[in-house]
């Protein structure tokens, strides 16, 4: 568990002001520059005069096991593959909400059919007419997977059992707990998704076919009608139903399971909060209001009407990483030594593993600042640009489409983004968090090479007093705005980890700052100028 000085409440409060510090400390720091220009060692020729220094670092792995993920906007689900972490099945549980409050359905109704719809995350690609042609994003891998829709029997409480003034939080190992309670079977479907729109069609009594909705790219399934009649249509009236918290527990959810049918299949995400079930209804009304003007409100007439269950309330995405099973954990436990650092650095997505880096070095005279830093900021250096590169171990990582594009940065002890995030004034951060660059920029297939995290703005404000030197984390991220935080259920060193990496499935490994090829060892590198007294 990480040592902290000071409660999170003052901690978050602390971290308000100091970015509001830091904002207007280089706000000022922009003046100061423009009335000391004469001060810089050959100001005239600036350029000529900008020195480079490197730094050690000590940096070392954390592995993390299960990690919440009831706080996911979108849901995996499929298999994937990671040629170095192994498999990782990702199957999810999700409760069900009512459009309201004890539904009615008529007169004797008659269920037509009941199907589930799961939409994937799409981009719209080209348009012809009506016709839309998309591509499915995040999907990985060309196989198809079985999947089995399961009745969930386990309750998922929306707060702590044990605390109800917190919210409840699930992890992604609870996959073992609901499939030993699951309950009736529902569906059993292989797939791999299609990217083609979905046009919805109705056959009027003539048998002739028309267009009534284009849906974007989706799995929709038809489910058995007659189970949901007794599970749903006919319950209607009861307690079951009479409320969303009582059907909670009435009908406590699905359970989506995946398996491979070859070992490879696929993963993609769900557009959870769009996804639905409908159900298509024929059923009694009484005319009451003689709607048809035809002067009788005893005659009852057939009506056509849709029942949609929504996904609400807790959604569970449940891990099977075989990465656990292997000798690959014990060698990452091994290479954890925050004193010296580490050859390898091991990242992977999920309840994988992360990175922990001190920066400056050590502090030999235990004054509790690094000795190189101490030196740093008695020179007064104008900090022009400073950075980490992470070499990509080639020797120990396949080339290709699994390595993952995108690594993050950020303050470990706070599991905050450092002020170069704040200011990077680009939608994917990209000039704070550099894109892995590959051998062949221009194909996705080729080497990866590095990365290269800039932290000019960070390491200035630990100069100028405005921030500790303190700690940071690195992990692999789906998504670098992903910023917010999940717990990690059996926490060590850490605690939490920000929730693009609690999602990401993919994984690599980086040279260390002990790496036996120097060239590519982990430092500090700052670009600087001297300043005169």
């Amino acid at each position: 568990m990480k040592k902290k000085m000071m409660s999170k409440m003052k901690r978050f409060a602390l971290n308000a002001s100091v970015i509001a510090g830091v904002i207007l400390g280089l706000a000022a720091c922009d003046n100061e520059l423009n009335t000391i220009g004469s001060d810089i060692l050959g100001a005239d020729q600036l350029n000529d005069r900008i020195k480079k220094q490197d730094f050690d670092v000590v940096a070392f792995n954390e592995v993390l096991g299960p990690v919440q993920t009831n706080n996911f906007g979108s849901m995996p689900l499929g298999s994937y593959t990671d040629p170095v972490y192994g498999r990782t099945d990702y199957s999810f549980v999700s409760q069900l909400d009512l459009p309201t409050s004890n539904p009615s359905f008529g007169i004797d109704p008659v269920l037509d059919s009941v199907v589930i719809n799961l939409p994937y995350f799409s981009t719209a690609t080209d348009f012809d007419g009506e016709a839309t042609t998309y591509e499915v994003d995040s999907l990985y891998g060309t196989e198809a997977i079985t999947l089995q829709i399961y009745r969930n029997n386990f309750l998922l409480n929306d707060f702590d059992i044990n605390d109800v003034t917190s919210q409840a939080v699930y992890y992604s190992d609870l996959g073992q707990v609901i499939d030993a309670q699951k309950g009736a079977l529902i569906l059993d479907h292989s797939f791999y998704p299609d990217s083609r729109e979905v046009i919805i069609q109705s056959v009027d009594e003539d048998g002739e076919e028309s267009e009534i909705e284009r849906l974007s790219p989706r799995l929709r399934v038809q489910l058995d009608r007659t189970y949901w009649q007794n599970v749903i249509i006919d319950a209607a009236g009861t307690t079951g139903l009479s409320s969303n918290n009582n059907f909670r527990n009435y009908f406590r959810g699905l359970y989506f399971k995946v398996s491979s049918i070859t070992g490879q299949g696929h993963l993609s995400l769900i557009d959870i909060e769009n996804a639905t079930v409908d159900f298509y209804l024929k059923i009694n009304v009484q005319d009451v209001s003689d709607l048809d003007n035809d002067g009788d409100t005893d005659e009852v007439n057939i009506i056509d009407t849709e029942f949609t269950l929504s996904f609400g309330g807790n959604n569970v995405s449940l891990f099977d990483n075989s990465l656990r099973d292997t000798a690959l954990t014990t060698i990452i436990q091994g290479a954890d030594d925050s004193s010296l650092g580490e050859e390898r650095l091991y990242l992977k997505g999920g309840s994988g593993s992360l990175v922990l880096i001190d920066l400056f070095g050590p502090d030999l005279d235990m004054n509790g600042e690094a000795d190189a830093l101490t030196e740093i900021i008695a020179n007064q250096w104008i900090i022009n640009d400073a950075s980490l590169t992470f070499y990509v171990d080639q020797s120990a990582v396949n080339a290709g489409s699994t390595e993952p594009e995108r690594i993050i940065i950020y303050n470990y002890d706070d599991n905050a983004v450092l002020v170069d995030y704040i200011f990077d004034q680009a939608a994917d951060k990209s000039g704070h968090l550099g894109v892995l660059e590959r051998l062949d920029i221009d194909d996705g297939s080729s080497q990866g090479v590095k990365y290269r995290v800039r932290l000019t703005d960070h390491i200035t404000s630990v100069l100028n007093g405005d921030i500790e030197n303190v700690r940071l984390a690195v992990a692999v991220t789906r998504n670098v705005n992903s910023i917010s935080t999940s717990k990690v259920k059996n926490p060590n060193i850490v605690d939490e980890i920000l929730t693009g990496s609690a999602i990401s499935h993919e994984g690599t490994i980086l040279h260390g700052n002990l790496s036996s090829d120097a060239d590519k060892r982990l430092k500090l590198e700052i670009y600087y100028s001297e300043t005169t007294n």
